[in-house]
């Protein structure tokens, strides 16, 4: 069994131009613990346990999905004030994006997985351990990233450092 999840795929490049937005958001809230470099993404569906058989399965349905490539910009810091998370979020979500996660989330369900949220908000956890007002929201410079990829991540224990691991990536085509 493995814990897994799907989430955009970010460039190391793209995951380095999170950082400045890293940076404002611990001098928001010093006592913060920084997500690691590349561990930064966005998650599209929390799968939990997930045992090989149905894990080829997810990759298989996966690689079916036809979505095009899209544009998303960031532009706020905000937090979960309840699981102490900072995270950056769009303003306004591309229906690119909403369409990808809708079509993930269906081949998810098909397969026994249930939704973690009530409802889905895409952000990058920028930060864990953060103690802030759940109203909090703070507008950042925009930051517009190239999205083209997604992927079936592991999360896992590497030498006691938490590591996303990239299983499956897959290309957004139309």
């Amino acid at each position: 069994m493995q814990r897994l999840f799907f989430s955009l795929k970010f460039s190391p490049a793209q995951q380095q131009q999170l950082l400045p937005y890293q940076q404002q958001a611990l001098s928001l809230c010093p006592g913060a613990t920084a997500v690691d470099n590349d561990n930064l993404h966005l998650t599209l569906f929390f799968l939990g346990q997930v045992d090989t058989a149905r894990q080829q399965r997810l990759v298989a349905a996966a690689q079916q999905i036809k979505a095009p490539a899209f544009s998303l910009t960031l532009d706020h810091l905000a937090c979960f004030a309840k699981p102490k998370i900072l995270y950056l979020a769009p303003s306004v979500i591309p229906d690119a994006l909403w369409q990808l996660q809708q079509q993930v989330a269906a081949l998810c369900k098909a397969e026994g997985f249930s939704d973690s949220h009530d409802h889905y908000r895409p952000h990058i956890t920028l930060a864990r351990h953060a103690i802030c007002d759940a109203e909090f929201k703070q507008p950042v410079a925009p930051l517009t990233l190239q999205v083209s990829e997604f992927a079936l991540y592991q999360s896992a224990q590497v030498e006691r450092r938490l590591q996303y691991l990239s299983l499956k990536v897959i290309p957004l085509r139309a």
